[in-house]
């Protein structure tokens, strides 16, 4: 059925090419056989997380690596899943965001790369084995490189889509080396064999952990990896920002937790590795976040912070699986993989809510923004609602998987061993969420309340239905995991059991599905409760009056907090590592925000690499006698080289 599934949603975007001569019809076509292909794509996924049995598709392939294996296990489940929903959402989503690009675009083009990314994402999920899942690992970079660069007129934007590029394919390296050192010795390149072979792994594994930390790190955007991430967000169109924030990044934490499965341990090295990559990831991305002006800038940012809480998951759940605590493990790597899910679809909907935004105002300053909950109210709840969502507020589905993190760590702090330590990323993953809750306060007060800053704000507008439809049906999903945990909890204990490599029931506590959902209902009831309260029964003792001003008698827009000032003070704290630079006028305050890790180590590293090329480029001409010369040199250097080893040439 995931087959059925991938070739749909392939069809569809050949449709859209087909047929782009005709706009109305190509747009239906597309969005009838995309949903229909995600729909089925979904299906295997649900029946699995619902206890059915794994399903495997084997493929005698004749080629160097052994057969092609496709499966769908739980862990699998969870990501298909994600894939389908948030794949249909955003492909629906830009059919009507690209609608005014017609002529100026190669739309269907467009509409088809979204297809290919998505089936490329649902084959490196499904993948059993080394070789299709690297096929489809190339494909899907090729297909996100093509939409980074949609509008590759702007020169900014070609450079975010060239380091994308490089960034993807250093990592793809580091996974072709980790495929060779683990199929080492393996009568093939399946998952099957290569667990057979982990045993024998030396170091338990250490290098394959570490190329393949390296290698998913990339695409998971894991700080200092990270430096690719914000450029190619913001350069992107936004329904393809939300499926590259929403998924493709997720591959990365994917891969990862396939590795601890197929090697069924990991050395306590490689835990706290995880911990202390999540700590920094989380706090220096909200940090970088809370400094951001561009929307999409900031929720790329976000991105990162919310990688470091999946990493701190997933540190948790490999300390268990080195101290032999199945319990620590399984919360952890349940919290890991439901917290994957639940930014799947709270981080899309900030995404294409950031795209209503911009297709009604024209801009993504958010300084230049304000008082659009009054001209776009549709997509202000949706922002609000995913904003809600990221921070970890209940009653939303970002509360319910921060909040079995929590459990894994504090968890390790009652157990016995050198695990306890870990009870300090608790402290850490509260104040990620301070900090989330600081920066997420500036957005909404700033670009939804108060007055218009800007003439762009003034005549701000709601987006069309095909825009909006998406952002609610996606809200609605939020709201519904957090009302209802007992939906989601089942499955994201499935998997992690399943990557901790603990067989049959719950061994974990289950964290209360049903009282937690009842508490969810009656706070959902008795918020509900008081608004009809409140509207019905209004205080008939309130006089309207002006707001005071402060003592100043006609207000103005530059009255109001900018997002500099309002992230000043706590960024002042953090000065030394947020790379923001201060602006100070006689009438002015303002801040600008860099990336410290592309900006102070890799582009001065590049500047060196280049200055060292053009010192070496002319030993490339000169004389045929001196190019002898430096051949019988490195031949001399590779004698030596051998004889120094103790072989003979």
């Amino acid at each position: 059925m995931v087959a059925a599934g991938v070739l749909l949603i392939l069809a569809a975007g050949t449709l859209a090419v087909a047929l782009a001569r005709w706009p109305g019809p190509a747009d239906r076509a597309f969005s009838l056989v995309f949903g229909a292909g995600g729909a089925l794509t979904a299906a295997p996924a649900l029946a699995v997380l619902a206890g059915a049995p794994p399903s495997e598709l084997r493929f005698e392939s004749g080629i160097p690596g052994g057969p092609w294996v496709f499966g769908v296990d739980a862990l699998s489940a969870v990501f298909l899943l994600a894939i389908a929903g948030v794949g249909v959402a955003c492909a629906l989503y830009g059919v009507a965001y690209l609608r005014g690009e017609r002529g100026a675009r190669a739309v269907g083009l467009a509409h088809l790369y979204v297809a290919l990314l998505v089936a490329a994402l649902v084959m490196v999920v499904t993948a059993r084995a080394a070789v299709p899942f690297l096929i489809a690992w190339e494909s899907m970079a090729i297909a996100a490189y093509v939409l980074i660069v949609f509008h590759h007129q702007h020169a900014e934007i070609r450079r975010a889509g060239l380091l994308y590029l490089v960034a993807t394919h250093a990592g793809t390296l580091a996974l072709f080396a980790l495929f060779a050192v683990w199929g080492a010795g393996a009568t093939d390149l399946t998952f099957s064999a290569l667990a057979e072979r982990a045993p024998l792994l030396p170091r338990d594994g250490g290098v394959v952990l570490a190329l393949g930390l390296v290698g998913f790190g990339v695409k998971a955007g894991i700080v200092p990896l990270h430096f690719w991430l914000p450029e190619a967000h913001a350069a992107a169109p936004s329904h393809v920002s939300a499926l590259m924030s929403g998924i493709v990044i997720k591959m990365g934490i994917y891969g990862l937790l396939r590795v601890l499965t197929l090697l069924g341990s990991a050395p306590a090295w490689f835990g706290w590795i995880l911990l202390v990559l999540g700590a920094v990831s989380g706090l220096l991305g909200v940090l970088w976040a809370l400094a951001q002006h561009d929307i999409k800038r900031l929720l790329a940012f976000h991105s990162v912070e919310n990688i470091g809480i999946i990493l701190l998951g997933m540190g948790a759940g490999s300390l268990g699986l080195a101290h032999g605590s199945s319990t620590l493990a399984v919360l952890g790597f349940a919290g890991a993989a439901l917290h994957t899910l639940n930014h799947a679809l709270f981080k899309s909907l900030l995404f294409l809510s950031a795209g209503s935004l911009t297709h009604g105002t024209g801009t993504r300053e958010i300084d230049r923004l304000g008082g659009l909950a009054r001209r776009m109210p549709l997509t202000g709840v949706a922002f609000l609602i995913g904003a809600a969502a990221i921070v970890g507020l209940p009653p939303l589905n970002g509360f319910l998987s921060e909040w079995l993190v929590f459990r894994a760590l504090l968890h390790a702090g009652v157990g016995g061993g050198g695990e306890r330590i870990a009870i300090l990323g608790a402290a850490v993953l509260g104040l990620i969420g301070a900090l989330a809750l600081a920066c997420f306060a500036k957005v909404v007060g700033i670009i939804f309340l108060g007055v218009p800053r800007d003439p762009a704000a003034s005549a701000a507008h709601e987006s069309p239905a095909g825009m909006v439809r998406p952002l609610l049906v996606v809200a609605g999903a939020c709201v519904l995991i957090g009302l209802l945990p007992v939906l989601v909890l089942p499955p994201a204990l499935r998997a992690g059991r399943l990557v901790a490599g603990v067989a049959g029931g719950v061994v974990a506590p289950d964290p209360a599905a049903p009282p937690a959902t009842v508490f969810m209902l009656g706070l959902a009831a008795a918020l509900v409760a008081g608004m009809l309260v409140t509207r019905r029964w209004p205080n008939r003792d309130q006089i309207a009056a002006q707001t005071w001003a402060c003592g100043y008698a006609h207000p103005t827009p530059r009255m109001q907090y900018t997002a500099s000032s309002f992230a000043a003070p706590l960024l002042a704290l953090y000065r030394p590592v947020t790379g923001v630079r201060t602006h100070r006028s006689a009438g002015a305050f303002g801040t600008h925000a860099i990336d410290p890790v592309l900006e102070r180590v890799l582009r001065p590293a590049w500047r060196g690499v280049r200055a060292a090329a053009r010192w070496a480029r002319p030993i490339q001409g000169g004389r045929l006698s001196l190019r002898l010369i430096y051949v019988q040199a490195a031949v001399i250097a590779l004698l030596l080289y051998l004889l120094l080893e103790g072989r003979t040439p």
